[in-house]
């Protein structure tokens, strides 16, 4: 098959309307793409990893996910692996779309269900923006309301929860603020589960990520989870990051050479976006991969120079390892032990799905952002492996607050605004409700009729300002009614545009009613 290295990017949007989801390419391909990923993934040059790759992490997720939850329904075999992932944060419901969407490819392509919890990205706050509407005068603003008193900043494998009071109080101030506007929000439900999790663990992400999981058991939804953590521990794995780390020089050309294409393509100019180039010091080159540990869970890129047959890994800091560049395996046990609690190596987003969609799965779903920069990932792929990389299935929705879907003041404030500037400058249309000037209408009527040419029009354009000023004179009280309505319906339209936000947390909402949004929208009965 030859590669793809000219195809063209796909731009992906998120769906507007409630009950609209975006899944690309389409359910009824989805047998089609992973007969083709299994061929593709056969043929690739890393193809030995991923059975002993697939058996660890089956493993390790069925360890994890039994420590909270009940296994004995979910598949330990499978020929079959479907994946997803996601950070754990209480992310919006088109996020969450994603996870009933892999329950359900997992049931109909007898696969197992494998979600990933991508606990090294960087936490941002301690806190959830929650729509409330003050009863008396029906306006909506936003009031931030904080589980923990951390600011973020660190991995959420790293982000311990400081705070329990508040904690523990988080579910009820929410439920209080929400309440107007959803009446059983699922906040309740899922922070039972999150007090149970808070037994075991002290980290926020694992917190959150055990609770929501245990909430999807009451949708039935069947699948297992494993923090990215977890995965970076295992033998495959760590010989996955030998594999581009013995290569680097060549990776680091293919990488900025992908990223200098998706730059010229989508025409950006920031050194920034979509990634920044992998940097070169000196004899030491950026890796995809970032270090951190216990003591300094700051996040900081990861340094690589190959000297006398030595694998040199540093955070270009305090901290650095040597790993004796010998057979793979061995390789791989000298790496596993070099790391610890105070050396962590994680991969970077690209790295991460590569690993996932090339060794790990048979189809990855990745959300609108994943799956717009995966592109990326594709073309550095394709480069580097000189092998097609797998197919993956992009999946979002939108999900509004049911109130959310009964206003019209959006369309009210378009109306009132044409009228006011009618009143203006064709007051005329107001002649059957007022005693305008009978004389200046005609005049009018007489003007519009005889419009001079194009460069002999200053005279006549004055004419028709002076009578519009006098006409809309008797229209004052009018305009003046039609200003007073616009001002409440521009409130009325800036509180529908908070209560329609299509980001607010999953937890805001009614459980059943996310349940029984998210099944029709599976089933295509909603679109």
């Amino acid at each position: 098959m030859p590669l793809k290295t000219n195809e063209p990017y796909q731009g992906y949007r998120a769906p507007r309307g409630h009950g609209e989801a975006l899944i690309s390419p389409s359910l009824t391909q989805v047998a089609e793409q992973i007969a083709e990923n299994q061929t593709t993934q056969a043929q690739h040059p890393l193809a030995s990893l991923r059975h002993q790759a697939r058996k660890q992490l089956i493993a390790a997720a069925f360890q994890y996910t039994s420590q909270y939850r009940d296994v004995s329904d979910l598949k330990k075999q499978s020929d079959r692996i479907v994946m997803s992932g996601h950070q754990p944060a209480l992310f919006h419901p088109g996020v969450w779309f994603k996870n009933f969407a892999l329950s359900k490819i997992a049931a109909e392509q007898d696969a197992a269900a494998v979600n990933l919890v991508i606990d090294n990205d960087v936490a941002v706050g301690s806190s959830i923006r929650v729509p409330v509407l003050e009863t008396a005068s029906g306006r909506a603003s936003y009031e931030s309301i904080d589980f923990d008193d951390a600011g973020g900043g660190v991995p959420f494998e790293q982000m311990e929860l400081r705070d329990h009071a508040r904690f523990d109080s988080f579910s009820k101030r929410v439920t209080d603020a929400i309440t107007p506007l959803v009446e059983t929000p699922c906040i309740s439900h899922l922070w039972m589960h999150a007090q149970v999790a808070k037994q075991r663990t002290n980290n926020l992400g694992t917190i959150f990520a055990e609770a929501r999981h245990s909430l999807e058991t009451h949708c039935n939804l069947q699948t297992l989870e494993v923090p990215l953590s977890h995965v970076c521990e295992t033998r495959t794995f760590l010989k996955f990051v030998l594999h581009l780390l013995g290569d680097l020089t060549r990776f680091h050309q293919c990488y900025n050479d992908s990223v200098a294409h998706y730059r010229t393509a989508h025409g950006i100019r920031s050194s920034s976006h979509p990634v920044p180039d992998l940097r070169t010091r000196d004899e030491w080159l950026e890796a995809p991969l970032w270090i951190y540990g216990e003591e300094d869970p700051q996040r900081r890129p990861a340094w690589v120079k190959c000297s006398g047959g030595q694998l040199m890994i540093s955070d270009g800091d305090s901290r650095e390892r040597t790993i004796h560049r010998t057979d793979q395996a061995g390789s791989a046990e000298e790496l596993a032990a070099a790391l610890g609690p105070n050396f962590k190596i994680r991969p970077r987003a690209l790295v991460t799905t590569m690993y996932a969609r090339t060794i790990l799965s048979d189809l990855f779903l990745h959300g609108i952002g994943g799956g717009k920069y995966d592109q990326l990932g594709d073309r550095i792929s394709r480069s580097f492996f000189a092998s097609e990389p797998p197919h993956y299935v992009v999946i979002s929705a939108t999900a509004l607050l049911p109130s959310a879907q009964k206003s019209t003041a959006a369309t009210n404030v378009k109306q009132l605004t044409r009228s006011i500037r009618d009143t203006i400058y064709q007051p005329e249309k107001f002649a059957s409700e007022f005693d305008l000037p009978g004389d200046l209408l005609e005049q009018k009527r007489l003007l519009l009729r005889e419009i001079p040419r194009k460069g002999q029009r200053k005279q006549w354009h004055r004419q028709m300002e002076l009578i519009n000023q006098e006409l809309s004179g008797g229209l004052v009280d009018r305009r003046s009614i039609l200003e007073h309505e616009l001002t409440q319906v521009r409130a009325r339209a800036a509180s529908h545009r908070i209560i329609a936000n299509r980001e607010h947390p999953f937890c805001l909402f009614d459980l059943n009613y996310l349940q029984t949004t998210f099944e029709s929208m599976l089933s295509g009965t909603t679109h």
